[in-house]
């Protein structure tokens, strides 16, 4: 079966599903790696995306996400010059509840009033503000962390920014922009 369209399961309108002990055949994360490039590097710049709204993101998404920021810096930057890291994590289970289709199939879909459904995938729930994703960078490579966050934001359900911090922790973002 297809995946279903994210708008589906982008709201937090649920409560929270991540008792993994209670339920059966949870699916398992597609991400595996949360931390990319050079984590030992030592950077000037922090650039993170921030959640405007809050929002749950699929894993799919995150693992796209993941996929393409990396690659793109890698290309761009190289692999000892950037750290990508992740800072969401895929807890909250989806369910569905599948319906019949085809001929006769009322007589199958009558009677389902709040159906429980069964797992179909993990998300990451975000609340408002909240750092998504966070690339460390130096100077010289600023303007390619930037345009990754562009790229990142259009993967999400909904609308993000970003802030440019500096070593110190202290949101730099309107300086760094009008220098630029």
């Amino acid at each position: 079966m297809a995946l279903r369209p994210a708008k589906i399961d982008r709201d937090v309108d649920k409560p929270a599903y991540t008792r993994r002990e209670y339920i059966r055949g949870a699916p398992g994360p597609k991400i595996t790696i949360f931390d990319m490039g050079n984590p030992a590097g030592d950077f000037e710049f922090e650039v993170s995306l921030h959640a405007e709204q809050p929002m749950q993101i699929r894993q799919n998404a995150l693992e796209a996400v993941r996929i393409q920021l990396n690659r793109y810096l890698q290309k761009n930057v190289g692999r000892s010059n950037y750290h990508f890291k992740i800072r969401v994590y895929p807890f909250q289970v989806l369910r569905e509840n599948p319906m019949a289709t085809g001929r006769k199939a009322d007589r199958y879909g009558n009677g389902m009033r709040r159906p429980f459904g069964k797992p179909i995938g993990l998300a990451a729930r975000v609340k408002k503000d909240q750092k998504i994703l966070t690339v460390w960078v130096n100077r010289q490579h600023l303007k390619f962390a930037l345009e990754a966050m562009r790229r990142a934001n259009m993967k999400f359900p909904y609308r993000c920014y970003y802030r440019i911090y500096d070593k110190q922790g202290n949101d730099i973002t309107t300086k760094i922009l009008s220098t630029m």
